[in-house]
């Protein structure tokens, strides 16, 4: 049984953490549901993520942030934001460049996950990922946890798309509710994912 953690040191990531937090993603991506769908063969799997994340969070620090656990076991980007990608044009080419024959289905993704993203200003989770050796530790609610704390205080809100059930119940439980367009299907036969929305919670809004 997982000790969870009580106390757990989080930062925000620079360029030069971008092999150990590459390395986080990839291994929490590889048997995520909808990376299955998106590229079914294993190996290609993880050769297509070796190549994708690193130019993900390169990115992502540009476009937004990213938080770590310091021990790199934990990783959460985030995107301000109102349109859900600030540079299609960058992130096209970042698909060819990175996913090759697989980019489409890349493309698939994001257009289902456009069609639903909501508009007005707020905080998108993009990604979320735990080292599968330290899943069942509480990193990734401590992760969201720390970000949370800001957007209440700053009266934001937040944004998410769980990919399996126990996402969708582990954001729940943090506030996050089900927004009208979900659950959905990914076409052709893809998995459920459940487009999720967080208030900021006033009772933290307001505490000396």
């Amino acid at each position: 049984m997982p000790q969870l953690h009580t106390s757990v040191m989080i930062r925000y990531a620079t360029y030069t953490d971008t092999p150990q937090v590459a390395k986080t993603l990839v291994e929490a991506f590889l048997d995520t549901p909808e990376s299955s769908w998106l590229i079914p063969d294993p190996v290609a799997r993880r050769r297509v993520y070796q190549r994708f994340c690193p130019a993900l969070i390169d990115y992502g620090l540009r476009q937004g942030s990213i938080y770590l656990t310091e021990d790199y076991s934990a990783v959460a980007v985030w995107r301000p934001c109102s349109l859900i990608l600030p540079n299609p044009v960058e992130y096209e080419q970042l698909l060819d460049d990175t996913c090759g024959e697989y980019a489409y289905r890349f493309r698939l993704l994001d257009n289902a996950l456009a069609e639903r993203h909501p508009v007005g200003e707020h905080h998108y989770l993009a990604y979320l990922g735990v080292a599968p050796d330290r899943q069942g530790y509480g990193l990734g609610t401590a992760l969201l946890n720390h970000r949370h704390a800001i957007f209440d205080t700053a009266g934001s809100a937040a944004y998410v798309v769980a990919s399996s059930p126990g996402a969708r119940d582990l954001y729940a439980r943090l506030g996050y509710r089900l927004t009208a367009t979900a659950p959905f299907h990914l076409p052709d036969g893809g998995p459920l994912l459940w487009p999720m929305w967080r208030q900021p919670q006033l009772a933290r809004r307001y505490l000396n």
